[in-house]
């Protein structure tokens, strides 16, 4: 269910099909390439595509300060939707804290793919923190080198 007040929304025409966005999310050599917006970096990372299956980042921020990031895969659809939580880890085992999940909806469109990351927040204070961070900037920004990775897999 949506929640204005919880949730924040991102979603773009990309010029990439399904099946490349797809890869790019699930494959950790591609996904490193893309998931921090520069020069934040993503220097380790571990995705297992199934329900209850690992998704775990590490980000190295400029100044080298690193911060890693465990969560599960609620939900992989191939080519169609990814769903995943820091609230839980591997296995779904309750994980530290929890801050967000992610549902990422792929739809074939004209050119390529209708991009829609729909994020969800336990309270309007986490949404607003999120928003404050930069979701819109560096979400967009992330999903911009998401497009030029998944366009270059063949």
């Amino acid at each position: 269910m949506k929640d204005a007040s919880k949730d924040l929304v991102l979603r773009r025409n990309l010029a990439a099909s399904p099946a490349q966005v797809w890869k790019a999310w699930t494959t950790p050599r591609h996904l490193r390439q893309w998931f921090t917006p520069a020069p934040v970096k993503t220097v380790e990372a571990a995705i297992d595509p199934t329900p209850g299956g690992r998704f775990y980042t590490v980000m190295e921020m400029p100044d080298g300060t690193r911060q890693a990031s465990e969560g599960c895969i609620l939900v992989a659809e191939p080519n169609a939707r990814l769903v995943f939580t820091d609230a839980l880890t591997e296995g779904f085992r309750p994980g530290e804290g929890g801050f967000m999940t992610a549902s990422i909806v792929l739809r074939p469109a004209r050119g390529g793919t209708l991009y829609s990351a729909h994020v969800l927040h336990k309270s309007a204070s986490d949404r607003a923190s999120h928003a404050s961070m930069g979701f819109e900037e560096g979400w967009g920004t992330a999903l911009s080198q998401l497009e030029a990775v998944a366009r270059a897999i063949r």
